[in-house]
């Protein structure tokens, strides 16, 4: 509840904006926000013998196999994986399969970030705005 003074000059934006401001970081934490990443499919079509190399990069980055079709002896890995895990990744699945491989991705969507890896990137952002990392819980906020 909000008690507002008579006269005008008491109920400008210096005195509402705080209580306003409060109220809705105190919501914001008390709603229990996540982070979608962005999301992309991967194909990687490589011969059979260097294959294994090839899931090990994709698995080690938080990535999905959901198939893993062979013809002849080429295999395929066709999976996910988050776009924020896939820096790197042409020249580590170049290494992987003596630079044998071939791949490519599409756009795929958005997925909830894991909410250790939530914490982590949220005090990682305070930290680098000069903040404590740890998110004040909503009885900060409230008077």
């Amino acid at each position: 509840d909000a008690k507002l003074h008579e006269d005008a000059i008491h109920r400008g934006p210096a005195q509402t904006i705080p209580a306003v401001r409060n109220s809705i970081r105190g919501s914001l934490v008390r709603s229990r926000p996540v982070i979608l990443e962005p999301i992309q499919n991967i194909r990687i079509d490589a011969p059979n013998d260097v294959i294994g190399g090839v899931t090990r990069e994709v698995t080690n980055r938080r990535g999905i196999i959901e198939d893993m079709p062979v013809d002849g002896g080429t295999a395929s890995v066709i999976g996910k994986m988050p776009v924020g895990e896939s820096f790197g990744f042409s020249n580590d699945i170049r290494a992987a399969s003596q630079g044998r491989a071939v791949w490519n991705t599409e756009n795929a969507g958005f997925d909830i970030l894991p909410m250790n890896l939530f914490e982590k990137t949220v005090g990682d952002i305070r930290e680098r705005k000069g903040l404590k990392p740890e998110v004040p819980g909503e009885a900060y906020y409230s008077d």
